[in-house]
């Protein structure tokens, strides 16, 4: 779906393993977001190993997003 291209592209964008992210959209986004059965929640976590959190917020328009990286994975390979 839309959204869910949106958000992994952000995620490529980012040269880091992203471990969590925050999408806060209208609410009458949110359910698009999640997916049908939380599908785009399930494929970013099986897929990416990313938790998708999803926030709803009046202010932002429809079809609009506010993507944000919480946590990445460090990087302990540095031995």
């Amino acid at each position: 779906g839309m959204w869910y291209d949106v958000i992994v592209e952000k995620i490529k964008q980012l040269n880091t393993k992203v471990k969590e992210v925050v999408v806060t959209v209208n609410p009458i986004d949110v359910n698009n977001v999640i997916g049908q059965k939380r599908a785009n929640i399930n494929n970013l976590k099986n897929l990416y190993d990313v938790e998708l959190i999803v926030k709803a917020d009046e202010k932002i328009k429809q079809g609009k997003s506010k993507i944000e990286i919480t946590k990445i994975y460090e990087d302990f390979s540095e031995n």
